[in-house]
């Protein structure tokens, strides 16, 4: 079984889908609202135990964060005896999650693997004493998606939820000296800062929260899909998806993901260079295209074999000793 406290989750249905698990997004009141955290978690907790017993699986792979979830799942495999691995997006690191530092140290420690995107995040979770292992992103082929039609020009998709770290205020910028291109913004609008959106210029269009079946669609209609942050050691899942579908990808340029998404374009988070990219982006369209499928089909292979391992994990046939994670040091 996968169990995601969250609405939608890419990474977790990517690894049920690998390993032919059932996925559970459990989530109740509204997606990352800190006032409702307290009320929601008892309730996803609650809903979580029950889904769990009813169930009985013998292994659980669980998102982090939030790590009250892998408590829950814990708890649940020490009564049933079974194994569960804790799979660590790079947001489980946030100073917000300071406070729960020695639990989720804990849970971690009880998993039979946790799951990292990079080298620098295993030494992280080693250092608690922990069992690691390095899968990166599949690239998985995915669904077609509802067929979304486009005017005629450029389009531009940027894959945000006006998360801090996303430098939103210069890509709109950047839009502004680049009228002939439509960029296209997604992400809940009620989370937008007062009047970004009405500010915004004339050849943007802010597309709300989308359907994944028309996001998928989006992706693929449109001829670049930008993804930055302003936060080292993050991985974009966006990024990811436009890989998979073969979209020529703009990412920032850290070098984790110049590692990731080798043969890309690379931008610092300046109005300047983010419309450079996309230019650049645009004229070597097809080059790009041709580089992403590329790209690819080297990291489905990779994956591949990470997957093997973990499953060898997850029914105990393989154990993973708390020491650097594979890839980090050899």
């Amino acid at each position: 079984m996968a169990i995601s406290w969250s609405p939608e989750s890419r990474r977790s249905r990517m690894f049920a889908r690998d390993l032919d698990a059932e996925l559970h997004c459990i989530h109740n009141l509204r997606f990352q609202s800190k006032a409702h955290a307290p009320a929601k978690y008892v309730l996803q907790a609650a809903r979580t135990i029950v889904v769990l017993f009813r169930a009985r699986p013998r292994a659980v792979h669980v998102q982090n964060p939030p790590c009250v979830c892998g408590f829950v799942v814990a708890l649940y495999c020490w009564f049933a005896g079974a194994r569960y691995v804790l799979d660590h997006h790079s947001a489980a690191f946030l100073p917000v999650w300071r406070w729960f530092g020695p639990l989720q140290r804990r849970v971690a420690r009880g998993a039979a693997t946790n799951i990292v995107t990079s080298t620098h995040w295993a030494d992280v979770v080693a250092g608690w004493g922990a069992p690691t292992l390095l899968m990166r992103d599949a690239f998985r082929e995915l669904p077609p998606g509802a067929p979304v039609a486009l005017d005629r020009g450029p389009h531009v998709l940027f894959v945000g939820s006006f998360a801090f770290d996303e430098p939103l205020d210069a890509v709109l910028v950047a839009a502004a000296d680049m009228p002939d291109v439509s960029f296209l913004v997604t992400g809940d609008t009620e989370r937008a800062p007062a009047g970004l959106i009405e500010a915004a210029p004339a050849n943007v269009r802010f597309t709300g929260f989308l359907p994944y079946e028309e996001y998928l669609g989006l992706l693929r209609a449109v001829d670049v899909v930008v993804a930055l942050t302003t936060r080292d050691h993050t991985l974009q899942g966006a990024g990811c998806e436009a890989i998979s579908v073969g979209t020529p990808l703009v990412t920032s340029t850290w070098p984790y993901l110049r590692e990731v998404f080798e043969g890309m374009v690379f931008v610092g988070s300046s109005a300047p260079e983010i419309r450079r990219g996309i230019e650049d982006a645009l004229v070597r369209h097809d080059a790009l295209a041709a580089e992403a499928r590329d790209l690819r089909t080297r990291r489905r292979a990779q994956w591949n074999a990470q997957l093997e391992r973990l499953e060898r994990v997850m029914v105990g046939s393989e154990r993973i000793a708390p020491v650097m994670a594979e890839g980090a040091v050899g």
